[in-house]
C-alpha cells in the first residue's frame, strides 16, 4: 500500500511541476508574413534582349503599403521595368500576435526572350 501511495504522490508532484512550468513559460510570439494581394506583371522592355531573374527586398509598412524597395539581383535593361511594377503590388501586412508589423518580402520577375516571327510581305 506505501508503495501504491508514493507512486501517486510522485505523479501528482510530477504533474503539478509540469503544470507549473506551463504556466511560467511565455507563449510563442504568433508571426504571419506579409501576402500580396495584387500582383501586376511587368511588361518585357522594347528595347531589351536580356533575360534573366530581378530580385527585389521590400519593406511593407504596418498598413501594407511599399516603403522602401531594394534590388537584391538586377539586369540592366529589365530591372526599371520590374520596379515599375511592384510599386504597384499591394499588400496585407504582416502580422505578430495578431498585431500588424513592419517587414520584408522577396519579390522576383523572370524575363525570357520574346519569340518574334518575321512576318512576309503582301504579295
Amino acid at each position: 500500500m506505501k508503495l501504491w501511495t508514493l507512486a501517486g504522490l510522485t505523479f501528482v508532484l510530477l504533474g503539478a511541476a509540469a503544470l507549473a512550468q506551463q504556466k511560467g513559460q511565455k507563449e510563442e510570439a504568433r508571426f504571419e508574413p506579409a501576402q500580396v494581394v495584387a500582383a501586376v506583371e511587368a511588361p518585357y522592355p522594347p528595347n531589351s534582349v536580356a533575360a534573366g531573374t530581378v530580385v527585389f527586398e521590400v519593406t511593407v509598412s504596418t498598413s501594407g503599403t511599399i516603403e522602401e524597395i531594394r534590388a537584391i539581383r538586377s539586369v540592366p535593361s529589365l530591372t526599371e521595368a520590374a520596379e515599375r511594377s511592384l510599386k504597384q503590388w499591394k499588400f496585407r501586412p504582416a502580422m505578430l500576435d495578431g498585431k500588424p508589423v513592419r517587414s520584408r518580402v522577396t519579390a522576383a520577375f523572370t524575363f525570357t526572350r520574346p519569340i518574334v516571327t518575321p512576318t512576309r510581305p503582301p504579295a
